[in-house]
Order: structure tokens, then C-alpha cells, then sequence
């Protein structure tokens, strides 16, 4: 620290003592009670020894044979014992609320919130990457169990309100980053329904979201998306941090299975068939700082759940990103959706799923999970209306290639066949505590 670091440092330190602070008087009360019950402690001590016999100094002893002292001695060292004890317990209390009670909501319950917080900030370091409803329905399930969370989202949306502000403002998809952060707000609820509140009226605002618009005026006024995300962090109560995958617009250009070209995320659809490949463009745009570094301190990557070629696949065509998770040691988890997707997955099973994040990581994942609970009929007859199916697992192909396969009971409720979140985040945590594969 240079000196007038320091000199900073101890001049700050005198408004501990500026009235209205209520510091000073509950200060004094926690040092007086230490006080008492250190006299206490000493009385008791002086009591047992008269008690005992053991030789003492002379004048010492004649208090010790003293029949006063004999009869009140043992009380008077508990009434200051448990005086002093209650005076300095209470005291440290009445401070807790008094300095908290500026940050915390409800600060009679500071320790436990601190202790919840220390629990979850000793939790294991996470990095998420994908986009979507997968990526969001991921993190809300993986805050309970650690605050060491990253979310690299992937930024090619280029249809609604997303794709607009893209063409408006020349930046990239803000859509799913907003999605994001309200999964991992201390605030979920509320900020919830401010960030994917859409606007149904006004030419101009009609189709947005706020959490849209919040990161577009963000970055406006940041001069850079990155720094707009970089901003947002800083202001919201997160349990992690959710940043792009890159600063830069980026497009995705897919080859479908039947040789054709198509250009942006939107049209992914407008023709049935799966996808053999995908690209982006520009072909390396750079990765922000922050994800390169949370790739290398991470204990865990997880890719998906969420759309392979549209929302996992994105963020890995980054070169800053594929090479950061070739050099990581972490473990790499592929949550393979549940269902297929028409125009993207038609017939891949869930080994061609790994084996195309394979091919673009340069490095396999260390570990498949998979849904193991049946779809009911309902669910399944809608997704086959829409030329979809349950993912099919071809459990020796797993075993034969040497990935580990981890089949769990983890379909969710709703019309939509998609993971439960609570169910997906607590068996990735056991996943870290077993320590396999």
C-alpha cells in the first residue's frame, strides 16, 4: 500500500467515531461486558481457590478465609460472569443491526444471510456457457449451491427485439445476457418481471423488452457492449457474474444437411433438416477477458442445456473460448437436451451431439448427462406434431468411446418438456463432490 494509500486509509477511519454512526455507545457496552466477565472469571477463580486451600500470600489469604467472602464469593463471580456475558453478547448485536442495517432488508437476520452468503461463496467455481431458456434454467438451479457462477452467453440472436436493436445500434444480442441476469439476481422475482417486461404499446418500444432496452442504453452510454455488461455486474445483486461471449455482432452461417446456406439464427427453421455444420462471422472475433479467465480458474465448464447448434455451439466457435477450454483442466459437462429440434437436431441422437461439440472444442466433454425420465403422451404427441422427438441414447456407443454417460431423472413440469432446475443443479453438484469421472 503506498503512503497516501494509507494516509487515505487511517483519515477514513475517523468517521467510525462521527455522531450518528451508533457505533461509539454499543462499542463501549461490548467492552465493558468483556471487562465484567473477565472479572468474573478472575472472581471465580479466586473463589475456588479459597475452596481448595492452596497456599496464597498472606494478605490474600486472610480475604479468602473471610466468611463473607466464603458465602458470596461463588455468586458474585457468576452474577458478573453472566452480566458481563449478556452486556458484551447484546452489545455486539445491537452493532450488528446498526452497521447492517444500511445494506441488509432485514438486518435481525444479518448473520444468517452472511452465513448463507460465506457458505455459497466456498461453493465450487462454475462457468456455464450456452444461451436461451436452457442457460437461464440452469443458473437459477446452480445459485443454491455456489456464488462462484459465470454465464458466458451467446450473442447471435438476430430475430424480435433482439435482432432489431442489433440492426439499430450495431451491437450484439442482448435477449438472452437479460435472461441471465435475472436468474441470478437476489431479486429474481421482481427483477424478473422488470427485465422481460415487453412493451405492448408505442411504435417505437412495441415487441422490446427492458432488460432489452436496459443494456442497449448501457451500452450507449458505457461506448462499449462489454463494458455495458461489465456495469450491469456491478449493479445488481448477483450470485456470479453473466457476461458475453464476445463484445462483438456475430452472425451464424449453417449448412443444412441437404447442402443449402442459411444466414442468422432466425431462419434457422424456415426449412426442415438438420444442420451438418455452423459458422460465425467474423470468424475470431475476440472473447471478453473475463470469460478467458473464468475458463481457466474453473473447477467445472458446463455446456447447455439449450439448442446445440443455436445457443451451446455459439460461444465455442469463439477461438479465444475453444482454446481456453482446451487448456482448462476443469471437467467438461454436456447437458444434452431432451428433445430434438425441428430444422436443427431432426435425428441426431444424443452421441452425435458430443461428438459435434467434439469436433468444433478440438476436446470431447468428460461427461453426457441425459434425461432418464419417460415424456408422458401429451408432451410427446405436440413435439411429434412438430417433427420433434425425445433425444435417443445409445448407451454402448458411450462406453465404447470412453465418455461418461450420467442418465438422471430430470424432466420438469409444463407444457414444454424441459429440465428441472432444481433437480439439473443439485446432480452437477454431486457430479463436483463425487469427483468422477
Amino acid at each position: 500500500m503506498s503512503r497516501e494509500a494509507r494516509r487515505r486509509y487511517f483519515a477514513s477511519q475517523r468517521f467510525w467515531l462521527a455522531p450518528g454512526m451508533g457505533v461509539k455507545r454499543h462499542a463501549a457496552a461490548a467492552i465493558a461486558g468483556g471487562v465484567l466477565l473477565m472479572m468474573g472469571v478472575g472472581i471465580g477463580a479466586l473463589w475456588l481457590i479459597g475452596e481448595g486451600r492452596q497456599e496464597v500470600a498472606a494478605p490474600l489469604e486472610r480475604v479468602l478465609a473471610s466468611g463473607t467472602w466464603a458465602a458470596g464469593g461463588g455468586w458474585l463471580a457468576l452474577i458478573a460472569t453472566f452480566g458481563g456475558l449478556t452486556l458484551a453478547v447484546g452489545a455486539i448485536g445491537r452493532l450488528n443491526r446498526s452497521l447492517l442495517s444500511n445494506w441488509l432488508p432485514r438486518p435481525h437476520e444479518a448473520a444468517a444471510l452472511l452465513h448463507g452468503r460465506l457458505q455459497l461463496a466456498r461453493g465450487p467455481r462454475i462457468v456455464a456457457l450456452g444461451g436461451g431458456a436452457g442457460l437461464s434454467t440452469l443458473l437459477r438451479g446452480l445459485r443454491a449451491y455456489t456464488s462462484n457462477l459465470t454465464a458466458v452467453v451467446a450473442v447471435s440472436d438476430d430475430g424480435g427485439s433482439s435482432g432489431r436493436l442489433r440492426a439499430a445500434f450495431g451491437m450484439p444480442a442482448p435477449g438472452d445476457l437479460a435472461d441471465c441476469l435475472a436468474a441470478l439476481s437476489g431479486h429474481e422475482a421482481a427483477l424478473g418481471r422488470l427485465l422481460q417486461y415487453r412493451f405492448s404499446r408505442g411504435a417505437e418500444l412495441q415487441g422490446h423488452t427492458f432488460g432489452n432496452l436496459l443494456i442497449t442504453t448501457l451500452t450507449e452510454v458505457e461506448g462499449d457492449f462489454g463494458d455495458a455488461l461489465r456495469a450491469i455486474n456491478a449493479m445488481l445483486d448477483l450470485s456470479g457474474a453473466v457476461y458475453p461471449v464476445t463484445a462483438v455482432p456475430v452472425e451464424l452461417v449453417m449448412t443444412k444437411l441437404d447442402g443449402s446456406t442459411v444466414v442468422g439464427e432466425s431462419r434457422v427453421r424456415e426449412r426442415s433438416g438438420a444442420i451438418t455444420s455452423v459458422a460465425i462471422r467474423p470468424e475470431a472475433p475476440a472473447a471478453l477477458p473475463e470469460v478467458v479467465a473464468a475458463i481457466a480458474d474453473a473447477d467445472l465448464v458446463v455446456l447447455g442445456p439449450g439448442s446445440l447448434f443455436t445457443s451451446t455451439l455459439p460461444p465455442v466457435l469463439v477461438p479465444d473460448v475453444a482454446q481456453a477450454l482446451q487448456r482448462s483442466r476443469a471437467r467438461l459437462v454436456y447437458v444434452c437436451n431432451i428433445m430434438t429440434e425441428d430444422g436443427e437436431t431432426n435425428g441426431l441422437d444424443a452421441w452425435e451431439h458430443v461428438d459435434v461439440l467434439a469436433r468444433a472444442l478440438g476436446r470431447r466433454p468428460d461427461v453426457c448427462v441425459v434425461n432418464d425420465d419417460p415424456v408422458d403422451d401429451a408432451r410427446l404427441s405436440a413435439y411429434r406434431a412438430e417433427r420433434a422427438d425425445v433425444v435417443a441414447v445409445d448407451v454402448e456407443r458411450f462406453a465404447r468411446e470412453g465418455v461418461a454417460l450420467e442418465r438422471w431423472s430430470l424432466l420438469g413440469d409444463g407444457p414444454v418438456a424441459q429440465h428441472d432446475p432444481e433437480r439439473l443443479a443439485r446432480h452437477i453438484y454431486e457430479l463436483i463432490a463425487k469427483g468422477t469421472p
